[in-house]
């Protein structure tokens, strides 16, 4: 396997969650030559490779697929083929490190049960719930889970991590507002739904400030805002699209409660109608305390670098999974500068990752 190609492969060809057709195929046509793996499929992109050597439960190693809507803007030699996407959160690299193991799995042979989970859909669109669903996972007995991050801010080669909660639970939503368009010389006729947005919005961000005044246990932000279809009209449709993080499921809830009162006056100030729905819910990546104290002494084995991670706000559905097992994320720092930002249009991290994460695989696989 020549992993530096296959990592400028898998770049070329990004994908949206649900949609990694190519990818799978690209995938499954390397990793089908190893009869010593069975494949499970879904009835969506994403494999699992079965490779039973033992009596023991099974150990799952995941590497997600999907990229972002994106115009990718690194000018290096094998960007993306697909105009408007991208791999800017190092999927792409994630995935290669898996098929990594697999190679030094099916070299070594060892006396172990591995899942290798190929999975869709990790960014906003609930993947690794819809591979839960499936009940493909039912039919193992599995001890322990594991993942990496790259991480563009860290020294190449340096990990970080931290036991208990990790990544903040997170959860998209979406508040439109739906008024009566009319035009400006006639705004009696009309129904402002740009003004109920715009209050809801400062109203909403208001009593935020004074619920969580520090921001270390909760944010929502709203990115996206659409409004109207001229300029000499009222609008009668604003959307405001948004995310909320939160550690505590209760800062969650109340958060969520707080949007809905808010966008219910809003509405109610400019008589009109809204509804607000959200997207698929990411819990926290929740780390064993164990695991943690294993990667340690691997990362001390390999003689790189271990840091304390601090709690972030990144939403990472590999939570789904850190709460039904023992699981583990951590960051592999890849050392990006100015161009370290995930979901950067100018994110693309270095090969030079790509031995180190499979040793920490090899080795946590290996762990007691």
């Amino acid at each position: 396997m020549d992993l530096k190609k296959i990592r400028e492969d898998l770049h070329r060809i990004p994908e949206l969650g649900f949609k990694e057709f190519k990818t799978q195929n690209y995938i499954h046509n390397i990793v089908k030559h190893y009869t010593e793996l069975k494949p499970h499929f879904f009835d969506f992109p994403g494999i699992i490779y079965q490779y039973q050597n033992g009596a023991g439960p099974y150990t799952l190693f995941r590497a997600d697929m999907d990229a972002l809507s994106l115009q990718e803007e690194t000018d290096c030699s094998f960007q993306s083929e697909h105009p408007g996407l991208m791999h800017a959160c190092g999927h792409d690299l994630h995935m290669t490190i898996l098929l990594g193991l697999i190679q030094k799995v099916i070299r070594e042979k060892p006396l172990k049960n591995i899942l290798f989970l190929f999975q869709p859909a990790e960014e906003g669109k609930g993947g690794a719930q819809k591979v839960l669903e499936t009940g493909v996972l039912d039919k193992f007995k599995i001890s322990r889970v594991f993942a990496l991050h790259v991480n563009g801010t860290l020294p190449l080669g340096t990990i970080a991590s931290r036991p208990g909660i990790f990544f903040a639970a997170a959860q998209e939503v979406k508040v439109e507002f739906k008024g009566i368009s009319a035009h400006v010389a006639f705004p009696e006729k009309g129904r402002n739904a740009l003004a109920a947005g715009v209050m809801f919005y400062a109203k909403f961000k208001e009593r935020m400030a004074l619920e969580y005044p520090e921001t270390d246990t909760a944010l929502v932000e709203f990115g996206r805002m659409t409004a109207g279809t001229v300029m000499n009209a009222i609008a009668g449709e604003c959307i405001l699209e948004g995310t909320v993080r939160a550690f505590k499921n209760e800062d969650l809830k109340f958060i969520k409660k707080l949007i809905e009162i808010t966008a219910l006056q809003s509405a109610e100030k400019f008589q009109l109608e809204f509804k607000i729905e959200y997207g698929s819910y990411y819990r926290q990546v929740k780390n064993d305390a164990q695991l943690v104290e294993i990667l340690k002494a691997v990362v001390d084995f390999l003689h790189l670098k271990y840091l304390t991670a601090e709690k972030v706000f990144t939403g990472e559905d590999f939570g789904i999974f850190t709460h039904r097992y023992k699981g583990l994320l951590f960051w592999l720092g890849t050392n990006l500068g100015e161009n370290a930002d995930l979901h950067s249009s100018k994110f693309l991290p270095s090969a030079e990752v790509i031995p180190k994460g499979i040793d920490i695989f090899w080795n946590l696989l290996n762990s007691k």
